[in-house]
């Protein structure tokens, strides 16, 4: 066993001693990490909802790009070019078997 005079007592009377030049440290410290503390949760929660928004702009964007349909006239005109791509294409094999030089 330790001798009784090793022992230290702590209860709401005992005392400590340390320089003030310490304790203005150790508040000041304490200050500082409080306050990048909160300025980093603010900044990450700032963040969080930016990003929020910004996902459900794209999910909007995304739902209209999946759901676009061109307008009638543009689907007749594609359907237009394409009937006349193929008329081309019958009138070069007719020009060919004719002429034999078609290029």
């Amino acid at each position: 066993m330790m001798p009784r005079e090793a022992v230290t007592r702590l209860n709401e009377g005992s005392e400590i001693t340390i320089p003030l030049r310490n304790l203005v440290s150790m508040i000041a410290f304490t200050a500082v990490s409080v306050w990048v503390y909160f300025g980093l949760t603010e900044r990450i929660s700032f963040l969080e909802h930016n990003l929020e928004l910004t996902m459900a702009e794209v999910e909007e964007n995304d739902t209209w790009i999946d759901e676009f349909q061109p307008p009638k006239e543009v689907q007749n005109t594609v359907v237009r070019v394409q009937e006349l791509e193929i008329e081309l294409a019958k009138l070069k094999l007719i020009l060919e078997q004719n002429t034999g030089r078609w290029k």
